[in-house]
């Protein structure tokens, strides 16, 4: 194995918080997907390599086909608080591939409504792929911990939303009643005065997007920090009562931490939020650690 990289399968860490991992393999099971190889409920999940362009960006691509699916079970959030009572998605198929350059995901669950706009006491489906940020370590699975940062892939359906035109209030609320808006009449720099999120660079505040995937780093609870740089690209569908979304980032982390390299393995976590039921910040759906393996380049 190439170092750099995790030399043994890592169990599930949480400091103190006793969260015990709810994926363990389980021999036999098995469920058909389409399109592709059955998937089967397992730790550990590979990135086999593939001597092309990455899907990254492209849930139905038949290039998924090369990659072998697990079932990730999932349970409700119950470390921190508030906390997610009781879960209403119970597992997430997984897929993963690399090329050398770039490490892609695809990940599916089933929620029978399409949630991809925020309101009052509305909240948006996502998903988020957590990985360590330093080779060789396994941090808490909280987010990280002081000196063991975390280097975390959230997928959201609103931004999902926003690669496809504006949303705001009109989208949310159809039959809203507004006077005239400050773009309407200001010049732009002028009209950003009364925009702070704008005007600060808050990411969820931005009116164009270019990827519905946001790259974040944390240390723990409260520290979660926007990349200056964002280089991971996305994309999803939702069809048949289900979400698929792919995602892909470069095997180059300088913004978030060491390399993702050929012939090595690593922690993965994964937390899906489902708006319908309320889903929203710590309310969420979350898996242990598990291991992701990077094939080596052929």
């Amino acid at each position: 194995m190439s170092e750099g990289g995790i030399t043994r399968k890592q169990a599930v860490l949480v400091g103190g918080a006793g969260l015990v991992a709810g994926s363990a393999a389980v021999a036999g099971v098995a469920i058909r997907l389409r399109p592709g190889k059955p998937a089967v409920a397992s730790s550990e999940l590979t990135a086999r390599f593939r001597d092309a362009e990455l899907p990254g960006d492209d849930p139905g691509s038949d290039d998924w086909r090369h990659a072998d699916p697990i079932i990730v079970p999932l349970q409700p959030q119950q470390v921190a608080q508030p906390f997610l009572r009781e879960a209403t998605i119970h597992e997430l198929v997984a897929r993963a591939l690399h090329n050398g350059k770039e490490l892609g995901l695809l990940l599916e669950w089933d929620d029978a409504d399409k949630d991809d706009l925020d309101g009052i006491g509305v909240f948006h489906d996502g998903v988020a792929v957590q990985l360590p940020a330093r080779a060789g370590t396994t941090p808490p699975i909280t987010m990280g911990g002081p000196g063991a940062p975390v280097h975390v892939l959230q997928w959201r359906a609103t931004w999902q939303r926003d690669l496809a035109g504006k949303t705001g209030v009109d989208q949310i609320y159809p039959r809203v009643v507004h006077d005239v808006m400050p773009d309407d009449i200001l010049s732009a720099a002028d009209a950003l005065s009364y925009w702070p999120g704008r005007a600060v660079g808050n990411p969820v505040s931005l009116t164009a997007r270019k990827t519905p995937v946001e790259e974040v780093v944390a240390e723990g609870f409260g520290t979660v920090t926007h990349i200056a740089k964002q280089s991971a690209r996305g994309g999803a569908i939702h069809e048949g009562g289900r979400w698929k979304v792919a995602m892909a980032v470069p095997l180059e982390r300088p913004e978030a931490g060491d390399p993702l390299l050929p012939d090595t393995q690593w922690p993965i976590a994964f937390a899906v939020w489902q708006g319908a039921d309320g889903n929203r910040g710590a309310r969420k759906h979350i898996a242990g650690w598990l291991t992701l393996g990077l094939e080596a380049n052929a």
